[in-house]
């Protein structure tokens, strides 16, 4: 996504988490203590498309941010059923914040991110609908560098279902992964498609057969 983690994490699922920014509520300053700054002097800067406005506020500088990536159409998942590759499509919509230091450096991306779409099969035609609703925070552990740190993601990772309301396969719950090494340091709740149970394609392929 860019593909989303939804596709990524199921096309890992028969093969074997944003862009970035920050959703947080912060505590109300008055207007006029805040002082614009231009977000390409930041490290990194917010990509353009993120439409951020950053002010400096205190200590630390502030972007906030709301952006909408384009639509996918049918692309190619990685799942895999009876030789035929199931089709993805998906919007998502994300809102958040960046918080940097007084030098411009990044600490922390904190955003929440919307998802929708569907799976089909090209074969059949039959079309499975699935979401996502999660909030993710990458704390760095090298301000400005976002190679190091953790990333933390909760939420509804995935629910995917048929028209009808049958629900097939349902991830949800708190997960951490360490940044540098893409590596779960922590999982809880359910996830059966982040940690590669193939009765989640499995049943993603019989419902569209």
């Amino acid at each position: 996504m860019n593909v989303s983690m939804t596709a990524r994490r199921f096309s890992r699922l028969v093969l074997a988490v944003t862009g970035g920014l920050v959703l947080t509520v912060a505590l109300a300053t008055p207007a006029s203590a805040r002082t614009p700054v231009d977000p390409s002097t930041l490290n990194p800067a917010p990509p353009d498309s993120f439409n951020a406005v950053c002010y400096r506020d205190g200590s630390h500088i502030t972007c906030d941010l709301a952006f909408s990536d384009p639509d996918v159409v049918d692309l190619p998942s990685g799942i895999i059923c009876d030789g035929t590759e199931l089709l993805y499509s998906q919007s998502r919509s994300v809102v958040g914040k960046r918080t940097y230091d007084a030098d411009g450096n990044l600490l922390q991306r904190h955003f929440r991110e919307s998802l929708d779409g569907t799976f089909r099969n090209p074969d059949t035609g039959r079309v499975a609908l699935w979401t996502q609703h999660d909030t993710v925070i990458h704390n760095l552990a090298v301000p400005g560098d976002v190679a190091t740190g953790t990333e933390k993601d909760s939420g509804l990772i995935t629910r995917v279902w048929l028209p009808d309301g049958g629900t097939i396969v349902i991830d949800a719950g708190l997960l951490v992964v360490d940044v540098a090494t893409d590596e779960l340091v922590k999982v809880s709740a359910h996830h059966p498609i982040v940690l590669g149970d193939p009765s989640a394609p499995a049943s993603l392929c019989a419902a569209l057969d």
